[in-house]
């Protein structure tokens, strides 16, 4: 989770890091309550059909709806509409009003190895922002990047 200098004092955070903190405490909801995860499904493939973006969606116990979406195409971005479907009843929900995005790609964090002495640069933690959130937002997926949506869902207008 760090690098550390001869010492064991630290010397900078690793991505699995900023990962871990993203996982626990803003996908999930850091609390000992129940959370319930959905399939998620996505269609942004390459052109020999294989999957660039993986989505994880959970319930939180606090009501919102937080989705883990992974781009492993390394060179590009994407934008992507997202929809929440109940199996059972066919209805289809989206993000509305106020949403939370966190984003950790390139633009923040890059691995530059050196043998031993192997360094982050630039080295920041994952970026937040709010936004409103309606059934005609696009969401941009920076290329190799770990991004969170969080909010509350409504029925599609």
């Amino acid at each position: 989770m760090f690098i550390v200098d001869d010492h064991y004092h630290i010397r900078q955070k690793t991505s699995q890091y900023y990962a871990a903190q993203m996982i626990t405490q803003e996908w999930a909801q850091p609390k000992d309550a129940e959370h319930s995860q959905f399939l998620a499904t996505s269609d942004v493939k390459d052109p020999e059909g294989h999957v660039l973006v993986t989505g994880y969606a959970l319930r939180r116990p606090d009501g919102q709806w937080s989705l883990m979406l992974i781009n492993k195409d390394y060179d590009n971005p994407h934008a992507v509409s997202i929809s929440f479907r109940d199996e059972d009843t066919g209805r289809v929900m989206i993000f509305a009003g106020p949403l939370t995005a966190i984003r950790f790609g390139k633009a923040q964090y890059q691995w530059h190895p050196n043998r031993k002495q192997g360094y982050a640069d630039p080295d920041q933690p994952p970026v937040k922002s709010t936004d409103n959130a309606d059934g005609s937002t696009v969401y941009n997926l920076p290329a190799a990047s770990l991004t969170v949506l969080r909010g509350l869902i409504a029925a599609k207008p």
